[in-house]
């Protein structure tokens, strides 16, 4: 059931349940021949109405948000996510090309201290290729959380907000 459906089956038993209070009210006041409901008892019952379909907007409100952030959240999430593995993806083609050319180049050398110049040099050139990969990666996990939990946070505060007004 979508939520635009359960919305307006609440909506619905919302509508039946205020029928059914004021028809109370009603037969109350025709149980009793000879005698009207005072005002004080109807305004009571009015106000208990009001008051139970003022609480039933705000939950459905509170609702219909928190769906909404759960959407946005995981959009954000689905995104950053696959922005991560593109990156990762990305890595290991430029990993594995390094290496590549590496192995074209030893393939090339002619003496044993060519060789071993060469493993120096692509070893030095590999390690900051993986701490550049490293820093890029932990930026991109950090951005995937701020946007992530963004949406949770701003929510959490629109909430507490309410109550402490």
């Amino acid at each position: 059931m979508s939520t635009n459906e359960m919305t307006e089956v609440a909506d619905a038993v919302v509508e039946k349940s205020v029928a059914i209070a004021e028809k109370a009210v009603e037969d109350f006041a025709a149980d009793i021949p000879g005698t009207e409901v005072p005002n004080m008892v109807r305004e009571m019952a009015e106000a208990g109405i009001s008051s139970a379909r003022t609480m039933y907007d705000n939950a459905r409100n509170a609702a219909e948000e928190a769906t909404d952030m759960m959407e946005d959240t995981y959009e954000h999430a689905r995104k950053s996510f696959t922005e991560m593995n593109l990156k990762l993806i990305d890595q290991a083609q430029a990993n594995t090309d390094r290496v590549f050319a590496f192995a074209k180049e030893v393939a090339g050398v002619k003496t044993v201290s060519e060789a071993v110049e060469l493993q120096t040099k692509f070893a030095r050139e590999q390690f900051e290729a993986f701490a550049s990969q490293a820093k890029e990666i932990q930026d991109t996990a950090s951005k995937l959380a701020a946007e992530t939990t963004g949406p949770m946070k701003d929510a959490f505060e629109r909430a507490t907000s309410k109550f402490q007004n």
